[in-house]
This record gives structure tokens, C-alpha cells and sequence, in this order.
């Protein structure tokens, strides 16, 4: 059989399913070159996303990356090969059947960051060409299957390339996902669904105010058909010095007119940071349409006196958040109460959740409840500092029991496991596990360090080092008690991610990095044997 033949015969629905797990460029790119019939179908996909900008803001930052010197010089040679394409694909009209193949498998593209700061030119100064911000809106125009532009960068303003977007007979999505609040806003963007902001109002100078808030608010409603919302905003933690504040900060929205406002129809919304006031809170009640909000995503936040600003939101949002299908709440590591009463609360006010994740706080299965619908649930109460003798809470066997009649439908598990001195894993809880949750496909467990919390000494801890010997002793003992199941794949890990310092990091979490483990495990069908891969990941 020939490679042609082969390649007919396999047919492009084949084919497509095959060349979608093919990531990598270079591969598709060889496998354009095979033969025709192949070239056709792998074009597709080598074409399918087309990247423009520069790789980085400079060798210090490259310096940083740990990147060697061709690896620096190869991002600015794929940088020039992108300008290259772009106007060649540009010019297609020329009559090349080539280059229309190409712009026709166009989908998306990707826009990095163009300038720095306030619109200065990025250093090393980049060589735009004279007309590259207007070249990006002929690009546009000859694409006739465009369906998204993602953007990594608040400037230029890019207004031609907005305007050209708009006038698509596709109308491509637009997604704003580095925002910072340095964009110029003149006029409504209809084609933005998804904004990704962070922004840091501490930083002003005495010739200006900072506005950075109020900006992304414009931008925000400046996007009639926003699906998307996500803001962080960056607060004064850390560091040997207080900065000099000219005009004082502005962290919340301020909502100029008195009159009703009407948000975007949001379907995601995520905020971090945000220490939302009673003044502003009316104008969210009222002009958000809660009921087409699906994913909510709160925190982290900074520490404040009376705790994080997430619980204060999820106070607010109770009896209007209702419709939720994912709920995300995150927590730095002692900076909130183990158990938060007001996300128990609004856990108990409504029904629909499919996904939950919470770290940082522990839920008591009981007020899961309401949520027979759970398809996706991560638990995880971190490691801190606790009276002697107690340990962070984990599920016993009733709890799972419970869990298992509650979520029976569940198909990803994340929650605590405790061990003993020596290491290993309680027998009763293993076995609930094994013998639970008949639809699970994904199960991950984490397990303490056994962290000495010395912030001078690096003490060792009081449990032994995960290592591939016990993970694999308990996913032997975990699959053959579990028998014939639809499970795919058991990580067991340790270490932390949540946490943070205002300064030098502790002793104790140094031993943590050099502590933190992760292993992926599974069930071979082929030969019965269990699979072990991973092992020392890097936290910093």
C-alpha cells in the first residue's frame, strides 16, 4: 500500500481526530511535506493559529527566564518569520493557490505584547515595519474563516484592527486577556467576549493620578457583549518600603452617574483583590443579570483585618448567584479563617453547581448537599501552623460515605488524605476510597509535608518524603481493591502553592520545595501493571 493510499483511506474525519494531538509546529510542518493528500489536511491545523509579536521584553527579562543565548536569538528570528507571514498572507490576492490555502485555514490569532508601558517602544526596539498596525487590518480582511483574535498586550489601541473585526462577515471574537489598564477607550468595542486584567492602583506619580480602576471599569462597559470578566488587582503587600501615594489610591469602581447601570450579559466572572464598597454594591446588584452567570472565581486576596475580601463578596452574592454551573474559591495559606462561614452559607443557597474547587478552606460534606449534581469537586485545606498535637482536617469514612450518596455522579475527586508517622495511609479511608464513586475517572490526593513550622530553622518533618516506593505500594493496593472500574488516572501529591511572604521566605519553606512531590498513577489494561510517572516538582 502506498503512503498516498494510505492516507485516502484513512479519510480527513481520521485524520482530523489524529493531527488535533499534534501540538507541536515543527511536526505538523513535516508532515505538510509527506504528500499532497496529507499536506491538505495538516495545513489546517499549521495554519489554524498564527502568532504575531515579540517574544519577550528584553535580555534582562530573558536573563530572568534562564534562557541561553540561541534560545534568545531563535525568539527573535521566529518573530521576524511572523511579520513575514503575516504579509504574505496579507497579499494573497496575488493569485497563489498556495498562500489562499493557507489564509483559508486561518482561525485565530494571537497578538503579543507590541510596546511597553504607556506606549513606549519595548527595548531592544523592535523593528515594526512602517505600516505594521495598519497591516494587521488587511491581514484580517482576506481571512474568511477568522473566529478569534486574542490579545496579550494593552497597547497600541489597535482601533483600524478593532474596526476591521467588526466589519468581518464573521464577526471574529476578540479577547483582551493582558490588560492592564493603559488602553484608550473612544467608543463601544462590540466584538470583545472575554477581558483578563491586572492592574496595581498603589503606583501614581505626583504629575498623575493613578487610574488604572476606573480605566478597566470604561473598558468594561465600553464591551456590550462581554461574556468574560476577570480582574486582579494587586495590592501593597510586601517588600521594604512603602511607596510614596501622590493622590491617593482608587480600588473599586466608582460608578460616576447615580443612575442604574446595565452590565455586559456575563457568563464568567473573576475577581481577586477586589474590596468591592457598600456604595458600589447596589450598581452590581441591580445591573448585573445574574441569572446568565455560570462560573464564578473568587481570590486569592490579600489579608485584611476582618479577613479575605472574597468572603465579603460571597455575602453579597448570596440569593443572586443562583445559576452558577463552577464556583471557584482560593485562599493564601493562613490568611483566612480553616472554616468560612459565609461560603457554607451561599454553598446552601442554591443547587446547580456541576464543578467546585476551594482551596484554602475546609467544607464539611454536609454542606454539599444541595449539589447532587457534582461532576468536578476539589477540596483542599492547606498546612499551617496548628495548636500540638492537631492536624489540618481531612474526610474520614463516613464523610466519603456520605460524599459518595450525595455526589454520586462525580467523575473528578481532589480532597486531603492524612498519613501516619511512618508514612502510609489509613486502610479504612483507602478502602472507602477504592470501593466509592463509581463514576470517577480522575482521583488526587494530597498529602502534608509534615511541616516543622520554624521560620529561622530548617527542622526536618515529621513524616517521611513521598516517594515513587510508597506511591506505588498504595496504587497497587488502591486499583486491586477497586477491581474493573472507569478510572483513568491516580496523582498523589504534596507540597504547596498557596502560600506567600511579605519578605524573606521561612525555613520551613524551603524544606518544603525541596519536599514538594508529584506522581501520576495508573492501571495498565495491557499487562495489569501499575504505571508510575512523576516525581520532584519546583515551586518557585
Amino acid at each position: 500500500m502506498t503512503g498516498n493510499s494510505f492516507v485516502t483511506q484513512l479519510g480527513p474525519d481520521v485524520w482530523y481526530l489524529v493531527l488535533q494531538h499534534v501540538p507541536d509546529r515543527k511536526d505538523l510542518s513535516n508532515l505538510c511535506r509527506v504528500c499532497k493528500e496529507l499536506n491538505t489536511f495538516a495545513t489546517q491545523f499549521l495554519y489554524r493559529t498564527i502568532t504575531v509579536g515579540p517574544p519577550f521584553l528584553d535580555k534582562y527579562a530573558a536573563y530572568f527566564m534562564k534562557l541561553s543565548g540561541e534560545q534568545y536569538k531563535s525568539q527573535w528570528t521566529r518573530w521576524g518569520e511572523s511579520l513575514a507571514l503575516v504579509r504574505r498572507l496579507a497579499a494573497h490576492h496575488n493569485g497563489n493557490s498556495q498562500v489562499q490555502a493557507h489564509a483559508v485555514a486561518v482561525r485565530e490569532i494571537d497578538i503579543k505584547a507590541m510596546r511597553g508601558p504607556e506606549g513606549k517602544p519595548r527595548k531592544p526596539r523592535v523593528t515594526l515595519g512602517p505600516r505594521f498596525e495598519e497591516e494587521l487590518p488587511d491581514l484580517v480582511r482576506v481571512l474568511p474563516n477568522l473566529r478569534h483574535v486574542r490579545m496579550l498586550s494593552s497597547t497600541p489601541a489597535f482601533e483600524e484592527l478593532f474596526q476591521a473585526l467588526h466589519e468581518h462577515p464573521n464577526k471574529p471574537e476578540i479577547h483582551l486577556l493582558k490588560e492592564n489598564g493603559s488602553r484608550l477607550v473612544s467608543g463601544h468595542i462590540p466584538g470583545v467576549v472575554t477581558i483578563k486584567a491586572q492592574v496595581s492602583p498603589w503606583e501614581d506619580t505626583p504629575a498623575k493620578p493613578n487610574t488604572v480602576v476606573p480605566d478597566i471599569e470604561k473598558l468594561l462597559f465600553a464591551c456590550p457583549n462581554l461574556k468574560s470578566f476577570s480582574l486582579s488587582v494587586r495590592n501593597n503587600y510586601g517588600g521594604c518600603m512603602s511607596p510614596t501615594i501622590h493622590h491617593g489610591v482608587t480600588k473599586t469602581f466608582q460608578f460616576a452617574s447615580s443612575n442604574a447601570v446595565t452590565f455586559p450579559p456575563l457568563e464568567f466572572l473573576s475577581l481577586s483583590g477586589y474590596d468591592m464598597s457598600n456604595e458600589e454594591w447596589p450598581h452590581w446588584r441591580d445591573g448585573l443579570d445574574w441569572s446568565r452567570l455560570k462560573n464564578l472565581d473568587l481570590g486569592p486576596d490579600p489579608v485584611r483585618s476582618r479577613g479575605p475580601a472574597m468572603a465579603d463578596l460571597l455575602g453579597r452574592f448570596e440569593g443572586h448567584a443562583t445559576a452558577l454551573r463552577t464556583l471557584t474559591v482560593e485562599t493564601w495559606a493562613a490568611e483566612g479563617a480553616e472554616t468560612c462561614p459565609p461560603l457554607l452559607s451561599f454553598l446552601e443557597s442554591f443547587d446547580t453547581l456541576e464543578e467546585l474547587t476551594v482551596k484554602g478552606h475546609f467544607i464539611p460534606v454536609q454542606n454539599l448537599a444541595r449539589h447532587r449534581k457534582l461532576r468536578r469537586l476539589r477540596l483542599h485545606c492547606i498546612e499551617v501552623r496548628r495548636p500540638e498535637g492537631s492536624r489540618r482536617p481531612t474526610y474520614g469514612v463516613a464523610d466519603l460515605a456520605l460524599l459518595d450518596e450525595t455526589c454520586p455522579g462525580l467523575e473528578t475527586l481532589e480532597i486531603d488524605i492524612s498519613r501516619n508517622a511512618s508514612g502510609k495511609w489509613s486502610k479504612e479511608v483507602t478502602g472507602t476510597l477504592a470501593s466509592s464513586f463509581s463514576n470517577l475517572r480522575d482521583l488526587t490526593l494530597h498529602c502534608e509535608v509534615g511541616l516543622v513550622f520554624d521560620y529561622a530553622r530548617q527542622d526536618e518533618p515529621f513524616l517521611p518524603l513521598l516517594d515513587e516506593g510508597l506511591v506505588r505500594a498504595f496504587a497497587e493496593a488502591f486499583f486491586s481493591a477497586r477491581g474493573t472500574s472507569r478510572m483513568e488516572k491516580l496523582t498523589i501529591k504534596t507540597g504547596e502553592r498557596l502560600r506567600r511572604f511579605p519578605q524573606w521566605h521561612p525555613g520551613y519553606r524551603r524544606v518544603e520545595e525541596k519536599r514538594t512531590r508529584e506522581f501520576n498513577t495508573w492501571l495498565q489494561r495491557s499487562d495489569g501493571k501499575v504505571k508510575v510517572e512523576g516525581g520532584k516538582i519546583g515551586l518557585f
